[in-house]
């Protein structure tokens, strides 16, 4: 088992989900670019790739609709980037607003295969990447379709294990529950099909964290579900 720290910052104002984006730009701005974990962007010019292929230790979300950044594990040592700026101003969206922090918290996770099931929400899950979009859309059966979504969900889960510097011991169970909801979000200049489910597995996952594509910039974010507890909502919104 191991333990993930998370740092979970929520500022006091509102935005829409799709200046999450714009959010996470106006951050990066007032850190500077020379901090890659704030943006994953390889700042070495001589290097071949323009991006670190890696999980993002620092994630832009909202929490209800506050916008929010998560530092996780190594990234919250560069929170400091932030806090240390002489004025916490952001331009963004066409507005200027100075940050003040409604909601701080720092918590540390236990991350694992337990052996027993544990439930989850997965809210705004990018899971499919162009290849896999067209091979889902080709499956008859629903059936077919959640197989190819667990095996992808899993997938995810190990990346970010790996991620955080974690490798399971041992293989572990995975099922989705429930469909809740499918759209088309922009991402990148396109349309990008996203999910939001409830699924069970016999592993600990911290919250707040995000699986799938586009998790920097507030999707796939996982919360806690209990199933026999009345009006279930999304955890973390």
């Amino acid at each position: 088992m191991k333990q993930v720290r998370i740092l979970s910052v929520a500022f006091d104002t509102e935005i829409a989900a799709h200046e999450t984006p714009a959010f996470r730009g106006a951050v990066i701005e007032k850190v500077g670019l020379e901090h890659e974990l704030f943006h994953n962007h390889n700042n070495d010019p001589s290097a071949k790739v323009a991006y670190h292929y890696r999980y993002p230790v620092v994630q832009y979300k909202r929490q209800g609709r506050r916008p929010s950044i998560v530092f996780i594990d190594e990234g919250v040592g560069q929170a400091q980037h932030f806090f240390m700026q002489p004025d916490w101003s952001l331009e963004f969206a066409g507005r200027r607003y100075n940050a003040s922090i409604s909601d701080l918290k720092v918590r540390t996770y236990d991350l694992g295969v337990t052996g027993q099931p544990h439930y989850y929400t997965l809210r705004n899950w990018a899971g499919l990447n162009q290849e896999n979009y067209e091979r889902f859309s080709q499956l008859e059966s629903l059936a077919e379709q959640i197989k190819m979504l667990e095996n992808i969900l899993a997938g995810h889960i190990l990346g970010f294990a790996n991620g955080v510097g974690h490798r399971f011991r041992r293989r572990f169970d995975l099922s989705i529950l429930h469909i809740l909801g499918r759209r088309f979000r922009p991402f990148e200049g396109v349309g990008m099909l996203t999910f939001d489910l409830r699924f069970k597995a016999d592993v600990l996952l911290p919250g707040y964290v995000g699986l799938g594509r586009g998790v920097s910039r507030g999707f796939g974010v996982v919360g806690e579900w209990k199933p026999k507890s009345a009006g279930q909502k999304f955890a973390n919104n």
